[in-house]
């Protein structure tokens, strides 16, 4: 194959550009017509195919005639959530939830072209942890969801309701009534194979368990051994450290004297206005101070 020497190919820009063909390159005009056309097409493929944002429709204002608004209230708001010792998903409601959930919601035909759409069991615990009111607008806020499928989760809620209210253990129904929790004396199991101890093995072992009073009364030994100092301010603490951050509730003070005094949280949220939940939290703060300060 034989190559051309390199003293005969172009040297200067004039024999390149002749060299080059002219009729394939496009003008400015048709390139501007090209990048409008690109353009176009783009834009045009965005619109077909880019996900679609779902915006909600802002709310009309209710008429003052036709049926009233549905309002139902929830009375185990703050006391199953997340934060709660019932959890989201109490278990003794679980079945009622979910039972209610598959229902035949949207009534659709199963079959060709239809079939039945329970609804969201997630949902509907939400619904019991969010909101004290329950009403059509509130589901729609909390859920993002049009009014049509709102009515649907609110119509389960008032079915819901009142199965849960019979079906409570007894210690929820006392945490709703505000009523505190009896302590009760430990009682023998005799479940295994091991005697029961006589009247003289007890009387003998509470005499060995007994408050060595031999030297001193037990007056003397707290004098002697008084308690903690801290001890007296354990309701000072948690408000002190309130008082240093500027969205101290005003209220926090008087609850926790009158839960030293042993009122009731229910009696407690009637007088104050604070709702039962946050005085829940309050008192296991205390009760965490106190026991950090006996520790100590």
């Amino acid at each position: 194959m034989e190559y051309s020497l390199a003293s005969e190919l172009p040297t200067n820009k004039t024999a390149t550009c002749k060299s080059l063909p002219t009729s394939d390159l496009h003008s400015p005009a048709e390139l501007e017509a090209l990048n409008a056309r690109i353009a176009a097409n783009a834009d045009q493929w965005l619109a077909d195919n880019a996900p679609k944002t779902r915006t909600k429709a802002p709310r009309k204002p209710k008429s003052e005639r036709g049926r009233k608004r549905k309002v139902i209230e929830n009375p185990f708001y703050g006391f199953i959530g997340c934060t709660t010792y019932w959890g989201r998903y109490p278990v003794f409601a679980l079945d009622i939830i979910e039972g209610i959930a598959r229902l035949d919601w949207h009534d659709r035909t199963i079959g060709i072209g239809g079939k039945s759409m329970p609804l969201s069991v997630r949902n509907l615990v939400v619904i019991l942890e969010s909101l004290p009111v329950v009403t059509n607008e509130g589901v729609e806020d909390l859920l993002q969801l049009r009014e049509r499928h709102a009515r649907r989760y609110v119509k389960a809620i008032e079915l819901i309701v009142p199965r849960m209210m019979e079906s409570r253990p007894r210690s929820l129904i006392n945490e709703m009534d505000g009523i505190e929790s009896e302590l009760k004396a430990c009682e023998w199991d005799d479940g295994d194979d091991l005697c029961k101890p006589s009247a003289e093995e007890l009387a003998k072992l509470h005499h060995d368990l007994r408050t060595l009073t031999e030297f001193k009364t037990a007056e003397e030994y707290e004098a002697e051994y008084p308690t903690h100092p801290a001890l007296a301010n354990v309701l000072a603490l948690p408000v002190r450290h309130e008082q240093q951050n500027r969205h101290q509730h005003p209220k926090k003070l008087d609850v926790l004297k009158m839960l030293t005094q042993g009122v009731a949280v229910k009696a407690i949220e009637r007088d104050t206005g604070v709702s039962a939940k946050t005085i829940r939290k309050w008192r296991d703060e205390m009760k965490t101070v106190r026991d950090e300060l006996q520790v100590a």
